[in-house]
């Protein structure tokens, strides 16, 4: 349900009016207010929460709106933050806003894209209000494409393959794969209930904590790999970024509170770790919280980069089609990164993958009519700067205050590095839409 408020005295509402642009009491209060334009802008403030929820950042959303409102002929204005979007619409008596609040945002690529061709075949004419309206409805309706046992042995792929990605042995394989496996089900579990959500961050990291406690002192395996990499897909580095990105496009309200946001995520993680590895302690378990330092083989490499688009299509939500595209960006981020770090240093360097897979993003997005987030989301996933925020959280809570705000400072530059890219890459290829 959303609220509105008017925003001149003369559009003074009564309770009946609650619902504006929406019932004939709010036509009987704006008589000028066309009944298209009510459909346009109920339609927009729909569009607009579904944006939102499927994971578009505040710049793209309001731009996707912008060019939506222009092609109906509606004279609005759009404040988007993570937790609602904000349309505030001129008329013959004032202006008014409405409210349309943002209860939970995940990034579903599928149902992106699917919002993607109603805007552009409303902003073509091919569609009307009504329809458009109920295709944002049925799509919002949708069952979720993947199911639990898909959802769990994705969660199992990302964290043996991150463990591989940071140099684990096999033991920190097997390890963070079975801690991937119990984060998932946990995740899945926390899913049922609101409160239950609010203490996903905190009950997983205790988990991953104990887990990797248990297998350092079983396997011989890295405490500290086990646990990150158990914790991977919570880790908030995307949303980092993507806070990162809102900032330097100067949407200072959503980027900061996503940054707050994604912070809260590492705190609790970090303070969930703590409480594990202090259970462990109480076993009689290795808790030193050590990470592989070996340099794997470049064969050993392969393996996780091989496997990692499937995981990554079912944790993003999107559709099977897009593997191959998923795949794609993987292999192209990856690639670039490791130049980047060769020829300028590993934080900057991650800005020449986010450079590159940019390009490929925006260039596919121009050849195929789908939004740039399909290969753009997946492509800088590998590049994110979580573990550096995770390692900073642990840091700080082990009372090595220097070395957590160095990590903390190297987290943000490397988001700052992907961010550039990303944005240069639109300069050189413009994506054809918004999103």
């Amino acid at each position: 349900m959303s609220t509105n408020t008017a925003t001149l005295p003369a559009a003074i509402l009564t309770g009946a009016a609650n619902t504006a642009f929406e019932t004939e009491a709010s036509r009987a209060i704006h008589p000028r207010v066309p009944a298209d334009r009510i459909a346009a802008v109920r339609f927009l403030r729909e569009l607009g929460r579904a944006l939102g929820t499927y994971g578009a950042s505040a710049n793209r959303l309001e731009d996707a709106l912008r060019s939506c409102a222009r092609a109906l002929g509606v004279d609005a204005e759009f404040f988007a933050t993570p937790t609602g979007v904000f349309v505030t619409v001129a008329s013959d008596e004032g202006s008014q806003t409405l409210i349309a609040p943002i209860n939970s945002s995940e990034v579903n690529l599928e149902k992106l894209a699917q919002l993607d061709r109603v805007l552009s075949d409303v902003v073509t004419g091919e569609l009307d209000m009504r329809a458009a309206s109920q295709r944002v409805s049925d799509i919002e309706r949708a069952p979720v494409r993947y199911g639990a046992a898909t959802t769990l042995l994705a969660f199992t792929l990302t964290s043996a393959s991150a463990a591989m990605l940071f140099s684990g042995s096999w033991a920190d394989i097997g390890a963070a794969a079975f801690a991937g496996l119990a984060i998932g089900i946990v995740t899945l579990g926390a899913a049922v209930g609101q409160s239950s959500v609010r203490l996903l961050e905190f009950a997983s990291g205790a988990i991953a904590a104990v887990l990797g406690a248990l297998a350092a002192t079983a396997l011989g395996a890295h405490p500290a790999t086990v646990t990150l990499a158990g914790l991977i897909v919570l880790v908030p580095g995307l949303t980092v970024t993507t806070a990162m990105n809102e900032l330097a496009t100067r949407h200072l309200v959503a980027g900061s509170a996503r940054l707050m946001g994604a912070l809260i995520v590492f705190v609790m993680l970090g303070f969930g770790v703590a409480v594990g590895e202090r259970a462990a302690e109480a076993f009689g378990w290795m808790t030193t919280p050590t990470f592989a330092t070996a340099s794997p083989a470049e064969w050993m490499l392969t393996i996780p980069l091989a496997v990692i688009a499937f995981p990554l299509m079912v944790l993003f939500k999107a559709a099977p089609r897009d593997w191959i595209w998923i795949t794609l960006a993987t292999l192209i981020g990856f690639v670039g990164a490791r130049l980047g770090a060769e020829w300028i240093g590993p934080g900057i360097g991650a800005g020449l993958g986010a450079l590159l897979v940019g390009l490929a993003a925006n260039s596919t997005a121009r050849l195929l009519d789908r939004p740039a987030a399909i290969m753009a989301a997946p492509g800088i996933l590998l590049l994110v700067p979580g573990s550096f925020g995770y390692r900073s959280i642990a840091a700080l809570m082990d009372n090595e205050a220097l070395a957590g705000i160095e990590t903390a400072f190297n987290m943000l530059l490397i988001a700052a590095s992907i961010v550039t890219g990303l944005l240069m890459a639109s300069l050189f290829v413009p994506p054809r839409k918004a999103l």
